[in-house]
Protein backbone atom coordinates (compact mmCIF):
# COMPACT_ATOMS: atom_id res chain seq x y z
CA UNK A 1 0.00 0.00 0.00
CA UNK A 2 1.67 3.50 -0.84
CA UNK A 3 2.03 6.18 1.65
CA UNK A 4 -0.71 8.28 -0.26
CA UNK A 5 -3.26 5.20 0.10
CA UNK A 6 -2.31 4.96 3.77
CA UNK A 7 -2.91 8.94 4.15
CA UNK A 8 -6.46 8.18 2.52
CA UNK A 9 -7.80 6.12 4.19
CA UNK A 10 -6.48 7.29 7.55
CA UNK A 11 -8.49 10.41 6.80
CA UNK A 12 -11.61 8.83 5.86
CA UNK A 13 -11.50 7.07 9.16
CA UNK A 14 -10.88 10.44 10.80
CA UNK A 15 -13.86 11.83 9.41
CA UNK A 16 -16.25 8.79 10.09
CA UNK A 17 -15.68 9.52 14.11
CA UNK A 18 -18.33 11.70 15.94
CA UNK A 19 -16.95 14.61 16.77
CA UNK A 20 -17.01 15.76 20.58
CA UNK A 21 -16.22 19.32 20.07
CA UNK A 22 -18.44 21.42 17.05
CA UNK A 23 -16.99 25.14 15.93
CA UNK A 24 -17.53 28.18 17.91
CA UNK A 25 -20.86 30.29 17.42
CA UNK A 26 -20.45 32.60 14.60
CA UNK A 27 -20.38 36.51 16.00
CA UNK A 28 -24.06 37.00 15.72
CA UNK A 29 -24.93 34.18 17.86
CA UNK A 30 -21.89 34.79 20.63
CA UNK A 31 -23.39 38.83 20.73
CA UNK A 32 -26.86 37.25 21.48
CA UNK A 33 -24.99 34.65 23.98
CA UNK A 34 -22.89 37.28 25.86
CA UNK A 35 -25.06 41.25 24.97
CA UNK A 36 -23.41 43.11 27.47
CA UNK A 37 -21.11 41.15 29.67
CA UNK A 38 -17.74 41.81 29.37
CA UNK A 39 -16.14 38.74 31.26
CA UNK A 40 -18.44 36.17 28.95
CA UNK A 41 -16.77 33.67 26.87
CA UNK A 42 -17.54 30.73 24.77
CA UNK A 43 -15.08 27.54 26.01
CA UNK A 44 -16.46 25.21 24.38
CA UNK A 45 -19.21 24.22 21.46
CA UNK A 46 -20.44 20.47 21.47
CA UNK A 47 -21.48 18.78 18.89
CA UNK A 48 -25.14 17.13 19.95
CA UNK A 49 -26.45 15.58 16.89
CA UNK A 50 -29.84 16.06 15.25
CA UNK A 51 -33.28 17.16 16.56
CA UNK A 52 -36.12 14.85 15.97
CA UNK A 53 -36.80 16.68 12.59
CA UNK A 54 -33.11 16.59 11.10
CA UNK A 55 -32.09 20.24 12.95
CA UNK A 56 -28.35 20.11 13.42
CA UNK A 57 -27.83 20.79 17.31
CA UNK A 58 -24.67 22.34 19.44
CA UNK A 59 -24.40 23.35 22.64
CA UNK A 60 -22.13 26.44 23.55
CA UNK A 61 -20.55 26.12 26.99
CA UNK A 62 -20.50 29.72 28.47
CA UNK A 63 -17.36 31.09 31.26
CA UNK A 64 -18.56 34.10 32.68
CA UNK A 65 -16.23 36.55 35.45
CA UNK A 66 -17.06 37.49 38.76
CA UNK A 67 -17.85 40.90 37.28
CA UNK A 68 -20.84 38.80 36.16
CA UNK A 69 -22.01 36.92 38.51
CA UNK A 70 -25.72 36.14 39.22
CA UNK A 71 -27.69 39.10 40.99
CA UNK A 72 -28.47 36.46 44.89
CA UNK A 73 -24.27 34.93 44.51
CA UNK A 74 -22.55 38.09 46.71
CA UNK A 75 -19.27 36.24 46.57
CA UNK A 76 -19.89 34.28 43.23
CA UNK A 77 -19.67 31.05 41.54
CA UNK A 78 -17.33 28.37 42.98
CA UNK A 79 -14.51 26.51 40.71
CA UNK A 80 -13.04 23.53 40.91
CA UNK A 81 -9.82 25.02 42.34
CA UNK A 82 -11.57 26.79 44.61
CA UNK A 83 -11.41 30.28 42.68
CA UNK A 84 -14.41 32.60 42.33
CA UNK A 85 -16.56 32.92 38.94
CA UNK A 86 -19.38 34.44 37.53
CA UNK A 87 -20.41 30.29 36.89
CA UNK A 88 -21.40 28.57 33.63
CA UNK A 89 -24.08 28.51 31.40
CA UNK A 90 -24.93 26.13 28.67
CA UNK A 91 -26.88 27.65 25.06
CA UNK A 92 -28.63 25.29 22.99
CA UNK A 93 -27.87 26.58 19.00
CA UNK A 94 -30.70 24.62 16.99
CA UNK A 95 -29.93 25.23 13.12
CA UNK A 96 -30.93 29.11 12.43
CA UNK A 97 -32.77 29.54 15.24
CA UNK A 98 -31.51 32.51 18.15
CA UNK A 99 -29.49 30.74 20.88
CA UNK A 100 -31.29 29.49 23.87
CA UNK A 101 -30.11 29.24 27.14
CA UNK A 102 -30.75 25.81 28.59
CA UNK A 103 -28.98 25.63 31.45
CA UNK A 104 -27.24 28.28 34.38
CA UNK A 105 -25.13 26.96 36.59
CA UNK A 106 -23.50 28.74 39.71
CA UNK A 107 -21.61 26.44 42.26
CA UNK A 108 -22.09 28.22 45.50
CA UNK A 109 -21.14 24.73 47.19
CA UNK A 110 -24.60 23.61 47.36
CA UNK A 111 -24.93 23.38 50.96
CA UNK A 112 -23.74 23.76 54.14
CA UNK A 113 -21.01 21.54 53.70
CA UNK A 114 -19.39 23.39 50.67
CA UNK A 115 -18.83 20.18 48.49
CA UNK A 116 -20.93 20.99 45.63
CA UNK A 117 -19.47 20.08 42.43
CA UNK A 118 -21.35 19.71 38.64
CA UNK A 119 -20.91 17.54 35.42
CA UNK A 120 -22.09 18.17 32.52
CA UNK A 121 -22.45 15.74 29.74
CA UNK A 122 -23.64 16.30 25.59
CA UNK A 123 -24.65 13.27 23.19
CA UNK A 124 -27.05 13.44 20.25
CA UNK A 125 -30.14 15.55 21.34
CA UNK A 126 -29.17 14.94 25.40
CA UNK A 127 -27.65 16.44 28.13
CA UNK A 128 -26.92 14.78 31.54
CA UNK A 129 -26.36 17.07 34.37
CA UNK A 130 -24.64 15.63 37.85
CA UNK A 131 -24.55 17.21 40.44
CA UNK A 132 -23.89 16.68 44.27
CA UNK A 133 -23.90 18.79 47.78
CA UNK A 134 -25.38 19.03 51.20
CA UNK A 135 -24.64 19.32 54.54
CA UNK A 136 -25.71 16.50 57.26
CA UNK A 137 -28.11 15.12 54.56
CA UNK A 138 -25.92 14.69 51.59
CA UNK A 139 -27.36 14.01 47.81
CA UNK A 140 -26.16 13.54 44.64
CA UNK A 141 -27.97 12.73 41.09
CA UNK A 142 -28.35 13.14 37.54
CA UNK A 143 -30.91 14.72 35.20
CA UNK A 144 -31.03 13.68 31.85
CA UNK A 145 -32.58 15.89 29.19
CA UNK A 146 -33.44 16.01 25.77
CA UNK A 147 -32.23 19.31 23.98
CA UNK A 148 -34.76 19.47 21.64
CA UNK A 149 -37.41 19.77 23.00
CA UNK A 150 -35.84 20.89 25.98
CA UNK A 151 -37.35 18.40 28.77
CA UNK A 152 -36.27 16.38 31.55
CA UNK A 153 -36.72 12.70 30.60
CA UNK A 154 -35.29 10.90 33.62
CA UNK A 155 -33.56 11.40 37.05
CA UNK A 156 -31.85 9.31 39.84
CA UNK A 157 -30.76 10.51 43.04
CA UNK A 158 -29.73 9.59 45.93
CA UNK A 159 -30.23 11.07 49.37
CA UNK A 160 -28.79 9.93 52.79
CA UNK A 161 -27.51 11.33 56.19
CA UNK A 162 -23.36 11.55 56.34
CA UNK A 163 -24.16 10.19 60.53
CA UNK A 164 -26.75 7.47 59.71
CA UNK A 165 -26.74 3.65 58.63
CA UNK A 166 -29.07 2.80 55.83
CA UNK A 167 -30.47 5.97 56.00
CA UNK A 168 -29.50 6.12 51.78
CA UNK A 169 -32.38 5.92 49.32
CA UNK A 170 -31.93 6.26 46.17
CA UNK A 171 -34.80 7.17 43.54
CA UNK A 172 -35.65 6.44 39.64
CA UNK A 173 -37.93 9.11 37.95
CA UNK A 174 -39.32 8.19 34.40
CA UNK A 175 -40.86 11.45 33.53
CA UNK A 176 -42.32 10.53 30.26
CA UNK A 177 -43.94 7.60 32.08
CA UNK A 178 -44.46 9.69 35.37
CA UNK A 179 -43.13 5.91 37.28
CA UNK A 180 -41.18 7.02 40.29
CA UNK A 181 -39.05 4.17 42.26
CA UNK A 182 -36.89 4.11 45.07
CA UNK A 183 -34.54 1.19 46.72
CA UNK A 184 -33.08 1.64 50.68
CA UNK A 185 -30.89 -0.54 52.42
CA UNK A 186 -33.29 -2.64 55.17
CA UNK A 187 -32.39 -2.34 58.51
CA UNK A 188 -32.83 -5.45 60.04
CA UNK A 189 -31.51 -7.91 56.66
CA UNK A 190 -28.75 -5.80 54.97
CA UNK A 191 -25.75 -7.54 55.69
CA UNK A 192 -22.94 -5.00 55.81
CA UNK A 193 -25.74 -1.67 56.49
CA UNK A 194 -23.35 1.69 55.81
CA UNK A 195 -23.08 5.25 55.03
CA UNK A 196 -24.70 5.97 51.70
CA UNK A 197 -27.28 4.75 48.52
CA UNK A 198 -27.38 1.07 47.56
CA UNK A 199 -26.30 0.65 44.15
CA UNK A 200 -29.14 0.17 41.28
CA UNK A 201 -29.62 -2.81 40.07
CA UNK A 202 -27.86 -4.13 36.58
CA UNK A 203 -29.15 -6.30 34.59
CA UNK A 204 -32.65 -7.65 32.98
CA UNK A 205 -34.12 -8.84 36.04
CA UNK A 206 -37.69 -6.79 36.74
CA UNK A 207 -37.95 -4.38 39.75
CA UNK A 208 -39.02 -6.39 42.71
CA UNK A 209 -39.49 -5.31 46.43
CA UNK A 210 -36.57 -7.45 47.14
CA UNK A 211 -33.33 -6.40 44.84
CA UNK A 212 -30.26 -7.75 46.64
CA UNK A 213 -29.51 -8.96 50.22
CA UNK A 214 -31.00 -6.57 52.26
CA UNK A 215 -31.95 -3.82 49.61
CA UNK A 216 -35.34 -3.77 49.07
CA UNK A 217 -37.38 -1.36 46.56
CA UNK A 218 -40.43 -0.06 45.97
CA UNK A 219 -43.40 2.30 43.71
CA UNK A 220 -43.49 5.85 44.85
CA UNK A 221 -46.69 7.49 45.22
CA UNK A 222 -45.64 11.38 43.19
CA UNK A 223 -47.13 14.58 44.37
CA UNK A 224 -47.32 16.26 40.35
CA UNK A 225 -46.69 20.16 39.79
CA UNK A 226 -50.09 21.18 40.60
CA UNK A 227 -49.60 25.51 41.21
CA UNK A 228 -49.46 27.39 44.94
CA UNK A 229 -52.95 26.38 45.52
CA UNK A 230 -54.38 23.89 43.38
CA UNK A 231 -58.27 23.73 42.74
CA UNK A 232 -59.40 19.65 42.71
CA UNK A 233 -63.37 19.80 42.26
CA UNK A 234 -65.42 16.67 43.02
CA UNK A 235 -66.21 15.02 39.68
CA UNK A 236 -62.65 15.05 38.85
CA UNK A 237 -60.48 11.83 37.01
CA UNK A 238 -56.96 11.37 37.28
CA UNK A 239 -55.76 11.24 33.86
CA UNK A 240 -51.79 10.63 33.42
CA UNK A 241 -50.40 13.12 35.63
CA UNK A 242 -49.11 9.83 37.53
CA UNK A 243 -48.69 6.13 36.44
CA UNK A 244 -51.44 3.32 36.82
CA UNK A 245 -50.64 0.26 38.98
CA UNK A 246 -52.87 -2.86 37.83
CA UNK A 247 -53.76 -5.92 39.21
CA UNK A 248 -51.68 -7.74 36.67
CA UNK A 249 -48.77 -6.16 38.30
CA UNK A 250 -47.93 -3.15 36.54
CA UNK A 251 -46.18 -0.02 38.47
CA UNK A 252 -47.07 -2.51 41.49
CA UNK A 253 -46.43 -6.11 43.20
CA UNK A 254 -48.84 -8.64 42.90
CA UNK A 255 -48.34 -9.84 47.09
CA UNK A 256 -51.15 -12.14 47.27
CA UNK A 257 -52.67 -14.14 44.90
CA UNK A 258 -52.16 -14.36 41.04
CA UNK A 259 -52.05 -11.59 38.22
CA UNK A 260 -55.77 -10.99 37.05
CA UNK A 261 -56.80 -11.85 34.02
CA UNK A 262 -57.48 -9.24 30.71
CA UNK A 263 -60.53 -8.46 31.44
CA UNK A 264 -60.25 -8.93 35.48
CA UNK A 265 -57.48 -5.89 35.32
CA UNK A 266 -58.27 -3.24 37.94
CA UNK A 267 -56.64 -0.10 37.69
CA UNK A 268 -55.12 2.39 40.59
CA UNK A 269 -54.05 5.68 40.15
CA UNK A 270 -52.98 7.63 43.02
CA UNK A 271 -51.52 10.87 43.47
CA UNK A 272 -50.41 12.85 46.87
CA UNK A 273 -51.52 16.93 47.42
CA UNK A 274 -49.01 18.30 49.53
CA UNK A 275 -48.18 15.93 52.79
CA UNK A 276 -51.81 15.91 54.25
CA UNK A 277 -54.03 15.08 51.32
CA UNK A 278 -54.09 11.86 48.48
CA UNK A 279 -56.37 11.68 45.81
CA UNK A 280 -57.02 7.96 44.64
CA UNK A 281 -58.64 6.28 41.42
CA UNK A 282 -59.82 3.16 40.93
CA UNK A 283 -61.46 1.31 37.90
CA UNK A 284 -62.59 -2.33 39.04
CA UNK A 285 -64.45 -4.53 36.77
CA UNK A 286 -65.41 -6.52 39.29
CA UNK A 287 -66.56 -4.36 42.06
CA UNK A 288 -69.94 -3.72 41.16
CA UNK A 289 -70.35 -7.20 41.28
CA UNK A 290 -69.15 -7.93 44.75
CA UNK A 291 -71.42 -8.40 47.46
CA UNK A 292 -71.73 -4.99 50.34
CA UNK A 293 -73.95 -6.35 53.14
CA UNK A 294 -74.43 -4.83 56.79
CA UNK A 295 -72.39 -7.33 57.66
CA UNK A 296 -69.82 -7.82 55.88
CA UNK A 297 -65.58 -6.69 56.86
CA UNK A 298 -64.36 -4.12 54.53
CA UNK A 299 -61.69 -7.09 54.27
CA UNK A 300 -63.49 -9.36 51.98
CA UNK A 301 -64.48 -5.75 49.87
CA UNK A 302 -62.81 -4.07 47.42
CA UNK A 303 -60.56 -1.76 49.02
CA UNK A 304 -57.39 0.68 49.43
CA UNK A 305 -55.03 -0.28 52.14
CA UNK A 306 -52.58 2.72 53.42
CA UNK A 307 -49.83 2.08 55.73
CA UNK A 308 -48.20 4.84 56.78
CA UNK A 309 -44.88 5.34 58.53
CA UNK A 310 -45.14 7.09 62.05
CA UNK A 311 -41.64 7.27 63.33
CA UNK A 312 -39.59 9.96 63.27
CA UNK A 313 -36.47 8.86 61.97
CA UNK A 314 -34.69 7.95 59.23
CA UNK A 315 -35.21 4.43 58.51
CA UNK A 316 -38.56 3.33 56.39
CA UNK A 317 -38.06 -0.53 56.19
CA UNK A 318 -38.76 -3.22 58.84
CA UNK A 319 -40.89 -0.66 61.14
CA UNK A 320 -42.39 -2.36 64.28
CA UNK A 321 -46.04 -2.10 64.37
CA UNK A 322 -46.35 0.61 66.95
CA UNK A 323 -44.93 2.66 63.97
CA UNK A 324 -47.00 2.35 61.28
CA UNK A 325 -51.09 3.14 61.04
CA UNK A 326 -52.78 0.92 58.57
CA UNK A 327 -56.40 2.13 57.31
CA UNK A 328 -58.66 1.07 54.54
CA UNK A 329 -60.81 2.77 52.52
CA UNK A 330 -63.78 0.96 50.83
CA UNK A 331 -65.32 1.91 47.26
CA UNK A 332 -68.17 3.84 49.18
CA UNK A 333 -65.81 6.02 50.86
CA UNK A 334 -65.93 4.11 54.06
CA UNK A 335 -62.92 4.80 56.13
CA UNK A 336 -61.76 2.13 58.50
CA UNK A 337 -59.14 1.90 61.15
CA UNK A 338 -56.99 -1.32 60.63
CA UNK A 339 -53.77 -2.67 62.98
CA UNK A 340 -50.76 -0.31 64.53
CA UNK A 341 -50.89 2.92 66.17
CA UNK A 342 -54.01 4.83 66.71
CA UNK A 343 -53.56 8.15 65.11
CA UNK A 344 -56.17 10.34 63.73
CA UNK A 345 -57.84 8.85 60.35
CA UNK A 346 -58.35 10.98 57.65
CA UNK A 347 -61.35 12.52 55.85
CA UNK A 348 -62.70 10.79 52.85
CA UNK A 349 -64.93 12.44 49.81
CA UNK A 350 -66.25 9.58 47.33
CA UNK A 351 -67.38 10.48 43.57
CA UNK A 352 -67.75 9.12 40.61
CA UNK A 353 -66.21 10.03 37.47
CA UNK A 354 -65.02 9.05 33.48
CA UNK A 355 -61.96 8.20 32.79
CA UNK A 356 -59.84 9.41 29.65
CA UNK A 357 -61.26 5.87 28.07
CA UNK A 358 -65.08 6.88 29.17
CA UNK A 359 -65.42 4.72 32.25
CA UNK A 360 -66.58 4.89 34.89
CA UNK A 361 -64.24 5.32 37.90
CA UNK A 362 -64.44 5.62 41.45
CA UNK A 363 -61.97 8.91 43.28
CA UNK A 364 -61.22 8.72 46.99
CA UNK A 365 -60.35 12.15 48.26
CA UNK A 366 -58.39 11.67 51.63
CA UNK A 367 -57.49 15.02 53.89
CA UNK A 368 -55.34 14.76 57.25
CA UNK A 369 -55.87 17.67 59.34
CA UNK A 370 -51.72 17.36 60.29
CA UNK A 371 -49.72 19.32 57.56
CA UNK A 372 -47.09 16.88 57.68
CA UNK A 373 -49.63 13.67 58.09
CA UNK A 374 -47.46 11.61 55.88
CA UNK A 375 -44.04 12.81 56.51
CA UNK A 376 -42.64 9.46 57.38
CA UNK A 377 -43.68 7.87 54.06
CA UNK A 378 -47.28 6.06 52.77
CA UNK A 379 -47.64 2.61 51.17
CA UNK A 380 -50.33 1.92 49.26
CA UNK A 381 -52.15 -1.87 48.71
CA UNK A 382 -55.11 -2.53 46.18
CA UNK A 383 -57.71 -5.64 47.19
CA UNK A 384 -59.59 -7.00 44.77
CA UNK A 385 -62.46 -9.58 45.64
CA UNK A 386 -64.67 -11.89 44.26
CA UNK A 387 -67.72 -13.36 45.53
CA UNK A 388 -66.92 -11.48 48.39
CA UNK A 389 -64.05 -12.41 49.25
CA UNK A 390 -60.23 -11.34 48.53
CA UNK A 391 -58.28 -12.67 45.27
CA UNK A 392 -55.54 -10.56 44.76
CA UNK A 393 -53.33 -7.73 46.29
CA UNK A 394 -51.23 -5.32 44.62
CA UNK A 395 -48.80 -3.02 46.04
CA UNK A 396 -46.89 -0.24 45.69
CA UNK A 397 -44.15 -1.99 48.74
CA UNK A 398 -43.35 -6.00 49.66
CA UNK A 399 -45.35 -7.01 52.02
CA UNK A 400 -44.68 -10.37 53.83
CA UNK A 401 -46.39 -11.45 57.40
CA UNK A 402 -48.73 -8.58 57.04
CA UNK A 403 -46.63 -5.82 57.05
CA UNK A 404 -44.56 -3.81 54.52
CA UNK A 405 -41.32 -3.98 54.03
CA UNK A 406 -40.28 -0.45 52.83
CA UNK A 407 -42.40 2.91 53.12
CA UNK A 408 -41.21 5.39 51.01
CA UNK A 409 -41.71 8.53 51.05
CA UNK A 410 -44.27 10.58 48.84
CA UNK A 411 -42.08 12.28 46.31
CA UNK A 412 -43.44 15.73 45.43
CA UNK A 413 -42.38 17.35 42.06
CA UNK A 414 -41.36 21.18 41.84
CA UNK A 415 -40.81 22.95 38.31
CA UNK A 416 -37.93 24.52 40.65
CA UNK A 417 -36.25 26.39 37.90
CA UNK A 418 -37.25 27.84 34.41
CA UNK A 419 -34.71 25.31 32.86
CA UNK A 420 -35.96 22.49 34.51
CA UNK A 421 -39.72 22.90 33.13
CA UNK A 422 -40.95 19.59 34.77
CA UNK A 423 -44.46 19.05 33.23
CA UNK A 424 -47.12 20.94 35.08
CA UNK A 425 -50.80 18.19 36.32
CA UNK A 426 -53.51 20.66 35.51
CA UNK A 427 -57.47 20.48 34.90
CA UNK A 428 -58.17 19.83 31.18
CA UNK A 429 -61.88 18.12 30.68
CA UNK A 430 -62.41 17.31 33.58
CA UNK A 431 -59.42 15.29 34.26
CA UNK A 432 -55.79 16.36 36.06
CA UNK A 433 -53.52 15.80 32.97
CA UNK A 434 -49.72 16.51 32.05
CA UNK A 435 -49.91 19.94 30.57
CA UNK A 436 -46.09 21.09 28.71
CA UNK A 437 -44.49 24.09 29.63
CA UNK A 438 -43.69 26.54 26.67
CA UNK A 439 -40.55 26.09 25.45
Amino acid sequence: MTIAMRILLLSTALLALPLAVQAAPDASQTAAICQARTTCKIAKTYDAGKSPAGTPLSVAAVSLGLADKPEDQDDGCRSGNGDRNGGTEYWLLEGTSPPKQILKLCNDGYGSSGVGEDEVTISPNRLARWQTGGSSWRWEGTVTYSLSPWRPLSERSCSYHTSSETSGTKTDFDYETMVVRSITEDRATHPDPGIGCPDWPKGPAPFAPKLAPGVVGAYDIVGPVLGDDPKIPTGTAIGNCVATMTTAGANGFIVYGKPAPTDQVAEIKAMAVGLKSLLIQVYDPLAASQPATANSSWINLPHVELWIGQNREYARTSLPLNQLQQIGIDLDGRVHRGVGKAVPLPSAQRWSARDADGRSVTVLRLDWTDDYALLNGVALVYSQAEAGNQTRLVSTTGIINNRPLYVPSIVQLYDESPTKKIDRCDLRDGRLSIVSPSP
